[in-house]
């Protein structure tokens, strides 16, 4: 299954882990799933979403370590891109924009 749509999980009240955890068990149950994975979270949660993506359990992914397919979008990010003129008509390339890898 290929899809060109993102798969974004807000972690707003629950856990990062638990979202990571919903976005392994995901492309556990369909390896061969090619999407973009995001997660979504406050500011002042930003290392620890890269300290879960990080742990060892999900670096062992049969398609391979999560931290090189999921990024975090944080909301001051979200907020700007909410502000983009003529955002419905935009394609989801535009996320590239407001993610945030982990610098290695």
């Amino acid at each position: 299954m290929t899809t060109d749509y993102p798969l974004n999980e807000v972690e707003h009240t629950t856990s990062v882990y638990s979202g990571i955890l919903r976005m392994a068990d995901l492309l556990a149950l369909q390896p061969n799933m090619n999407i973009k994975l995001h997660i979504v979270a406050p500011d002042s949660r930003q290392e620890k979403v890269f300290q879960e993506i990080r742990r060892p359990v999900f670096s062992l992914l049969e398609s391979g370590p999560l931290s090189d397919r999921c990024s975090y979008i944080p909301y001051s990010n979200l907020k700007d891109l909410s502000k983009a003129k003529h955002l419905e008509r935009m394609t989801d390339a535009v996320l590239e924009d407001y993610t945030e890898h982990e610098e290695l």
